[in-house]
């Protein structure tokens, strides 16, 4: 619709439905750090007397204030995390960190995706200098939480089998069928969500222990 604009008063009821469908697509996980995004509203973190707060928002990857044309593209929006708003600059992560940057790291793109790794302390790791720097700067995405949380879920999984391969390396094929039954739905989708049923939902993190074979055996992963 000409004119039509995402914060517009007439555009107001259909959010709800793009935060369904965001979260259907993305199995509720936030585009940046993959923890969990949920349409469900809490009380307000520091401010008892504000509105509850939906945990999670609509994320324009070219922001509408340089690219208004795209603030209703469909392939511009990404569900986001609150990427801890409210509190000071550096430890905000995700859209929240980002707000109007312009980024190159585009989380839609396969060819960005692979070029992404895990070492084994959590630190997430681009092979290009140029997302590294969005990693890093623009998105927070190694703030020393997301870290030590990558580094515990990694941990956490790998156990699983290191178990069983105490006195020996642990072999590629293992790995594989972890890393799919780790990215593997919880929850069945549903072929047509309601604003309240999004259908299937991934483990938080559900990719680390991918991100960390792709440092260790290369790009093949």
């Amino acid at each position: 619709m000409p004119g039509a604009a995402y914060d517009g008063k007439d555009f107001t009821p259909v959010k709800g439905k793009i935060r369904t469908a965001l979260l259907r697509d993305q199995l509720a996980l936030c585009c940046y750090c993959m923890r969990r995004i949920s349409s469900d509203a809490r009380p307000h973190p520091t401010n008892p007397d504000a509105p509850p707060v939906v945990q999670m928002k609509v994320e324009h990857w070219k922001s509408q204030t340089a690219f208004p044309s795209l603030q209703l593209a469909w392939t511009n929006m990404l569900g986001a995390c609150l990427g801890n708003e409210g509190r000071r600059p550096a430890d905000q992560t995700c859209d929240t960190r980002k707000g109007e940057d312009a980024i190159l790291l585009n989380p839609l793109d396969p060819a960005h995706v692979s070029t992404l790794s895990c070492t084994s302390a959590g630190r997430l790791q681009s092979t290009d200098p140029r997302f590294q720097k969005d990693i890093d700067d623009h998105l927070g995405l190694n703030h020393a939480v997301l870290v030590a949380t990558r580094k515990v879920r990694l941990d956490r999984d790998l156990k699983r089998i290191l178990i069983k391969y105490r006195t020996s390396p642990i072999p590629e094929s293992a790995i594989r069928a972890l890393v799919a039954e780790l990215e593997t739905p919880t929850e069945t989708p549903t072929e047509t969500p309601t604003e309240t049923s999004t259908g299937g939902k991934l483990p938080e993190l559900c990719s680390v222990v991918r991100l960390w074979a792709r440092k260790r055996f290369g790009a093949q992963w």
